[in-house]
């Protein structure tokens, strides 16, 4: 229970259900209940908004990360970060037992959907498979072009992170969560972000701290991403992750019959190991996917714009 003069995390005895006063207004969890999902941070449950039940995600960062000062600032970023987009799922604000120590908990609207290769499984097999990725690829890239407007960069692209709701709209969660990130349950060697999606400046920084963090690093990993989700398998995927971040730094993307040439190329510029070589902008990343998937141009077409 909270020691302050107002407390902001509640419980009554024999009842549940924790309460949370965030930004003006009572939010409640069981935290006995099954959670909606759990990650290196924290485990999100099911909550609501105490003055009309609306349904609400409450994510509690695990205790052994929430005491770390580091991280607590970073759990406050993320949860004050107030945009509205329809491809983001919005943060409502966060709570806590103690400004330095003890429990944190994040509030978000809440998006009932499945993660997008979980979606993409539904038709992986159909005519219409890579219309259907790259409609959902387009809305990650609105969201990343907004997010990456107002300076932040999200660093942890990947499916599990990409959520799709009732089968269209497509948001992209966990924002800002590797900014908060100290390693998560892949990094042996305090890596920031997940390997398999990683590029190549958030390894090498690690190790010299001089390469730049941008929103290039993001399209490279939805460039992988991308990849992931046309092909069925991650392209430096191995056993250990000191093998996946070597393949990472080294190895180019490699050519999938699976991927229409025109967007292959697309994805091969995306995840260039030198990041001026790469898309610098979300809308960019974007355009070069519509215009891959539009019909060849005529040679009449081609001639007329070279004498245009």
């Amino acid at each position: 229970m909270a020691k302050n003069n107002f407390q902001t995390v509640y419980q009554r005895p024999d009842d549940p259900y924790i309460y949370l006063w965030v930004i003006g207004e009572w939010y409640c969890y069981d935290p006995s209940s099954k959670p909606l999902g759990s990650g290196a941070m924290g485990t999100v449950f099911m909550g609501y908004r105490c003055k009309d039940g609306a349904l609400m995600a409450i994510k509690r960062v695990k205790d052994s990360f929430a005491n770390n000062p580091l991280i607590r600032e970073r759990a406050r970023q993320e949860a004050s970060l107030a945009f509205r987009h329809p491809n983001l799922v919005e943060m409502i604000g966060y709570c806590e037992y103690a400004p330095d120590s003890g429990p944190i908990f994040m509030v978000s609207k809440f998006v009932a959907g499945k993660d997008i290769d979980k979606y993409v499984a539904e038709f992986i097999n159909g005519p219409d498979r890579v219309e259907k990725i790259c409609s959902a690829m387009c809305q990650v890239l609105d969201a990343l072009e907004y997010v990456h407007s107002r300076g932040v960069i999200h660093r942890d692209i990947k499916p599990s992170n990409i959520m799709v709701e009732e089968d269209s709209n497509v948001r992209l969660m966990d924002l800002g969560i590797a900014r908060m990130n100290g390693g998560n349950k892949f990094s042996a060697y305090g890596f920031i972000g997940t390997p398999q999606y990683a590029a190549p400046e958030q390894v090498l920084r690690e190790k010299t701290g001089i390469v730049q963090i941008n929103a290039s690093t993001d399209l490279y990993a939805l460039g992988i991403t991308f990849y992931e989700l046309l092909t069925g398998h991650n392209p430096f995927d191995c056993d250990t992750e000191i093998d996946t971040l070597t393949r990472q730094i080294r190895e180019p993307l490699p050519i999938s019959d699976q991927i229409p040439k025109r967007l292959m190329n697309v994805l091969l510029k995306a995840t260039e190991k030198e990041q001026s070589k790469r898309y610098q902008k979300a809308a960019d990343f974007k355009a070069a996917v519509e215009e891959a998937m539009m019909p060849p141009k005529s040679f009449w077409q081609r001639v007329k714009e070279w004498f245009a």
